[in-house]
């Protein structure tokens, strides 16, 4: 009776062991599992906040092209200003010279 006592405890102990195996089996594959899936969350992360700056990067371009075309535009007005200005000075000064030269024909 001893000896089937013995029997039964060795054999408990077995299946413990192998229970205790078999749990630690499934803790690590439930960890395997859940770093994946932390994993795919941080790369979708990463991917959908990657997206989201290469947007606000292609909308910040868009601002400026924008900026450099209206700088673009007002600096070719202030340029044609100068031009006016300056063929209007040319006139006068050609004006002027052409009086003083006609006025000294007449000394």
């Amino acid at each position: 009776m001893a000896n089937e006592v013995l029997k039964q405890i060795e054999e408990a102990e077995k299946k413990a062991e192998s229970i205790r195996l078999s749990s630690v089996r499934e803790a690590r594959d439930m960890i395997k599992g859940v770093e994946e899936a932390g994993a795919a969350n941080a790369r979708q992360s990463a991917k959908h906040n990657g997206e989201e700056s290469q947007k606000k990067l292609e909308a910040a371009r868009s601002l400026i092209d924008q900026e450099i075309k209206n700088l673009e535009a007002r600096k070719a007005e202030e340029r044609q200003a100068i031009r006016e200005k300056a063929v209007e000075n040319v006139r006068e000064a050609g004006r002027m010279i052409f009086e003083r030269v006609v006025g000294y024909g007449d000394n």
